[in-house]
């Protein structure tokens, strides 16, 4: 797969862009705030549905952006994909739009709309047509930072793969968060649920929960032997890397679950709040049986974060038969000379487009420059080299 077109308007600092990408690698080089993340911001915003940056999404919305016949302001992101060689051009799109409030000023909020081929479609329907992963100078929360950063990492990864776990998710958050104000409201009023309403809940949480844990756990197996291999490559180092799922529950079935819940009960009650659950799972990395997170050097942690997203890349290809499209954000510029091509050597695969943004050319080598596609970027401004 490879988007061959991106199209943006005012989405962020782009009030209007039309930028044809080659199927390789392409490299995009500028000063800083030039807009270059903003052209991989999108790509993942049109893969998931989710901003890496923005807090909230109306901050996506350029601030110049004004709205037509009266509608308020819109920004607009689309691709058009080539799924295969010989497979028909895909497009997806997602129109960001601010909302009037009742006073007819702007409201915070916003409404998303998107499409498939032209169709209106759920945001469930897009994830999974466009596969990428993301490198970031902030991916060292992946091994420094909360659990919920590690578990994300799991639901992007097979949200993008498998279109039930997705489904599956977002059920189990949809109940999680009914089954959660059913516990804290009792709680406030200093009246228990009855055991018939959270019984309901117990199953249907457990019916979502158990696809979830199931896949979690299959994935995490497959990455823990990629991710092992990638980091012996990336670092040069005999210390071996290894992942393993903390599950908050050994639950793998729908009654199991449903019995761990129940014996939790009480403690629920008190505390107004559901105690277990791929919510409140974990993923442990270790480097030589330490983990890397509290213990690793920063050099350790990078080259981790590293082996789990070229992992990603690899449990992508094997699961779908697809390369994703990788996307690299300013990461060569914390690694030395030898490294640094040593990961682009890594990296760069046939059949496989990449996108690296940089702001000195001098971190890469004339050999390679001479065989990928560069782009000067300046203000919004896309200028090929």
């Amino acid at each position: 797969m490879y988007v061959s077109r991106l199209q943006l308007q005012d989405f962020r600092i782009y009030r209007s862009l039309n930028l044809a990408l080659p199927p390789g690698v392409c490299l995009f080089y500028g000063a800083n705030a030039a807009g270059k993340t903003t052209i991989l911001e999108a790509l993942y915003y049109l893969a998931t549905t989710r901003s890496l940056r923005a807090s909230v999404e109306r901050e996506l919305i350029a601030l110049e952006a004004a709205g037509d016949l009266g509608l308020p302001p819109f920004a607009r992101l689309a691709a058009s994909l080539q799924p295969q060689p010989e497979a028909e051009m895909q497009t997806i799109e997602i129109v960001l739009q601010r909302k009037f409030g009742a006073d007819g000023d702007l409201a915070p909020t916003t409404s998303k709309t998107i499409r498939i081929n032209k169709i209106a479609r759920r945001a469930l329907d897009l994830i999974g047509q466009l596969r990428v992963v993301m490198f970031a100078p902030q991916d060292l929360e992946l091994v420094t930072g909360a659990p919920a950063e590690r578990r994300r990492y799991l639901d992007v990864t097979l949200s993008q793969i498998d279109g039930r776990y997705v489904r599956a998710l977002s059920r189990y958050n949809q109940v999680l968060t009914q089954r959660n104000g059913l516990l804290r409201t009792s709680r406030e009023r200093g009246r228990a649920a009855s055991e018939q309403d959270l019984a309901f809940w117990d199953e249907e949480l457990a019916k979502a929960g158990v696809y979830v844990l199931r896949e979690r756990r299959r994935a995490v197996t497959t990455l823990d032997q990629l991710a092992q291999r990638l980091y012996a490559e990336i670092s040069g180092s005999d210390l071996d890397l290894r992942l393993n799922y903390l599950d908050t529950t050994p639950a793998h079935d729908v009654p199991s679950f449903q019995a761990a819940l129940k014996q939790l009960r009480r403690e629920e009650r008190e505390r107004g709040v559901t105690l277990i659950g791929p919510h409140r799972d974990d993923l442990s990395i270790q480097l030589a049986e330490r983990e890397v997170g509290s213990f690793g050097s920063r050099g350790q942690q990078r080259a981790s974060t590293l082996a789990l997203r070229l992992a990603e890349a690899e449990l992508m290809h094997s699961r779908t038969g697809d390369r994703p499209v990788l996307l690299l954000d300013d990461l060569l510029s914390e690694l030395d000379q030898k490294r640094r091509e040593h990961l682009l050597t890594t990296i760069v695969r046939p059949q496989q487009q990449t996108l690296i943004t940089a702001t000195d050319l001098d971190d890469f080598s004339p050999n390679f420059l001479s065989q990928i596609t560069r782009m000067h970027v300046d203000h919004g401004l896309i200028f090929p080299a």
